[in-house]
């Protein structure tokens, strides 16, 4: 039966829209920022790939574009990253199986309303089957896909509230970790299911998220320790340009200060107790030649399951202002070791050091104390632990001060400092208001460096043949002077 105009272009619409549909996946790669493209092609070199994101910028999309192009096999013709040639089993990972639902399985299947999925980046006609998962609904554990290559793909949807243990047994060959887990064993977990993934050759995976949680182990190894395998990448409201600078004003009325830097920037969140809360371009400064007249100490904290550090302090007196000029840890080096590392600006001046400086060695009664060790490595001990000048060590006090003085421009930091400046940024309160005691080494150096200041030593001071000096107080910083 012969069709009429109408019904023809009814049709022809209808096909139109079906194309469109089908090739919603290509069409939002063609239009993604030069850096989703770019950790598109992390992908290919990296077996895990890291983007730490702020909100808003599309960092869950961007992965499940990814996502979407390994489970349909249905490549762009210039994407660069990581392909399968053949139905690879996928894993997508959130916080519960709503998030799951919400952020993974609708963007990339679409809502499903009757029976059917809808609106997705991977066509409705690729989908082949699905299994619900129970307790969560319309959400889905298991939905195979018809991929390019012949056979189906598998995608199936796991909640972080399951634990590691729910997530055994299969080879992964791709996952996305979305959101990152408050459990550390998750990750190890899921490389365990990945190591023999691609045919042998070794899965591969993404992460998405916003760092919310904090500077965690996940983070610090990306972010400061990758291996030639891991990728990461740091992206903010400035390499977005969809967000209007009308929204960027909305939305950053609604955060608060101690969240915008990990909302706006992707700088992983201290939390609600992020003790030294300045920015960093407002206590750094360029390094510059220290003056003959400054005050110089250094301050140490012992360490060698964890690191031990060194952080010295120059200080104006004329203007009362400190300089942190060099800081320096490592875990697992003896006393001699850390000689070696630091005497080249520590050597001429004295050192502040902690009351555990007085403890023996374990298990040798008769054994040197922790300072004597340093004392005959070549360091110039003050002769007493660090303590305020009307006694005491309290941390509170150290906080408190430096803190202040920070806030006043009186304390800078000389750039490339980059370990300081990481344990500066992250070192923070827990909700009881308890100091979260980790990677705080260097700060716990500096705080006794800067109890200690009426022991500094001008730059110009002489030594001896010997190079030895018996620490002394050369300008008093009595209470009056503390800040």
């Amino acid at each position: 039966m012969q069709r009429t105009v109408l019904e023809r272009k009814v049709l022809v619409k209808r096909e139109l829209q079906r194309r469109k549909r089908d090739r919603l996946a290509i069409t939002q790669w063609e239009q993604f920022y030069s850096w989703q493209k770019e950790f598109a092609k992390s992908t290919y070199s990296h077996f895990e790939s890291c983007l730490c994101a702020a909100n808003q910028i599309g960092k869950t999309f961007t992965g499940t574009t990814i996502d979407s192009f390994h489970l349909t096999g249905n490549y762009p013709q210039d994407y660069p990253g990581h392909k399968f040639s053949f139905a690879p089993l996928c894993w997508g990972l959130g916080y519960s199986m709503e998030k799951c639902r919400d952020l993974l399985q609708n963007t990339l299947f679409g809502k499903f309303v009757g029976g059917e999925f809808e609106g997705g980046l991977v066509p409705k006609d690729r989908i082949v089957s699905w299994e619900s998962a129970s307790g969560t609904p319309n959400a889905m554990r298991t939905v195979r896909v018809r991929h390019e290559c012949g056979g189906l793909s598998v995608i199936q949807f796991w909640s972080y509230t399951q634990g590691q243990h729910a997530i055994m047994g299969d080879v992964v060959d791709w996952f996305h970790v979305d959101e990152e887990p408050r459990d550390q064993s998750i990750r190890p977990q899921v490389l365990t299911r990945t190591v023999n993934g691609d045919k042998g050759k070794g899965g591969r995976g993404i992460y998405t998220f916003t760092p919310e949680n904090g500077r965690t182990d996940l983070v610090c190894k990306f972010m400061d320790d990758p291996s030639p395998y891991q990728f990461f990448m740091q992206k903010g409201w400035d390499d977005a340009p969809h967000i209007t600078e009308e929204k960027k004003e909305r939305l950053l009325e609604q955060y608060p200060d101690y969240q915008r830097d990990m909302r706006t920037k992707g700088t992983p969140m201290l939390g609600h107790g992020r003790i030294y809360d300045l920015q960093d371009e407002f206590v750094m400064c360029d390094p510059f030649e220290i003056p003959e007249h400054f005050n110089i100490i250094t301050g140490m904290d012992f360490g060698y399951d964890h690191p031990q550090a060194f952080v010295q302090i120059a200080t104006d007196m004329d203007n009362d202002v400190d300089y942190i000029i060099h800081s320096w840890k490592q875990s697992k080096l003896s006393a001699n070791d850390a000689w070696g590392a630091v005497k080249d600006w520590a050597a001429h001046y004295p050192v502040a050091w902690p009351h555990d400086g007085l403890m023996h060695e374990k298990g040798r009664d008769n054994s040197a104390q922790q300072k004597d060790h340093y004392s005959n490595a070549g360091f110039n001990m003050v002769f007493e632990h660090a303590t305020w000048p009307e006694g005491g060590n309290s941390v509170e006090n150290g906080i408190y001060e430096i803190l202040q003085k920070a806030r006043r421009g009186k304390l800078k930091i000389f750039r490339g400092q980059g370990d300081l400046m990481n344990e500066w940024r992250q070192y923070h309160r827990d909700e009881r208001g308890k100091i979260v005691k980790s990677m705080d080494d260097m700060l716990d150096a500096l705080r006794y460096a800067y109890m200690m200041r009426r022991f500094a030593v001008r730059k110009g001071e002489l030594y001896n043949a010997n190079n030895v000096y018996i620490p002394k107080p050369l300008k008093t910083m009595g209470s009056a002077r503390r800040c």
